[in-house]
């Protein structure tokens, strides 16, 4: 049975890489910055946080991982994007994770319960912003270096908080208005795994 289960859980996570790659390129990125390339939101981490609540965290960051290696055929960031997004996906999906394990014992509740689910929403999107913050602090100055931009205060500071501020955003989208699809696909898969 356990075999079994590895099996389903490593099959519905290279399901979910696909879905993921096909969302990244098919549906728009939106530009935060016009102009601005590297500040662009998609909706291809909603498959990974899928997978990391439906089957556990290192399921939906293999599916992270994974999703970003195919997104590098097609980067303009040499890389550091697709690094930025494997360290933001992780922060939100093992935030989900232990915030809904958490709240899950202080509610009494199950983990996909409303109450939990956006509470432990709120603080993935606190920690997304913290860990934001930190990973832009590290790689803005890796990416101007490369793309030749001019390493000043000024600029240095409008690319890490510019690319704070769209971790925050991501993160919210990611999250906020999609409880009951999450919930759905967690019922539904919950059957197949238990």
């Amino acid at each position: 049975m356990n075999k079994t289960n590895n099996i389903k859980k490593i099959t519905l996570a290279a399901v979910m890489t696909a879905i993921s790659t096909i969302v990244y390129y098919i549906l728009p990125e939106i530009q935060l910055v016009p102009g601005v390339d590297y500040l662009k939101i998609d909706f291809s981490d909603m498959p990974a946080i899928a997978t990391g609540i439906m089957i556990g965290p290192a399921y939906g960051i293999l599916v992270e991982v994974v999703k970003n290696i195919i997104h590098l055929l097609r980067t303009t960031t040499f890389g550091i994007g697709e690094l930025m997004n494997i360290g933001m996906g992780t922060a939100m999906i093992l935030s989900i994770h232990l915030f809904s394990k958490l709240f899950s014992k202080v509610y009494k509740k199950d983990t996909m319960s409303a109450g939990v689910y956006y509470t432990s929403s709120v603080c993935t999107i606190i920690v997304s912003i913290v860990a934001g913050w930190v990973l832009n602090s590290a790689l803005t100055p890796i990416y101007f270096l490369i793309m030749g931009i001019e390493i000043n205060a000024v600029t240095l500071f409008a690319g890490v908080w510019g690319s704070t501020l769209l971790n925050a955003i991501k993160s919210a989208l990611n999250f906020l208005p999609f409880f009951p699809i999450y919930f759905a696909v967690n019922k539904a898969f919950s059957k197949i795994f238990h």
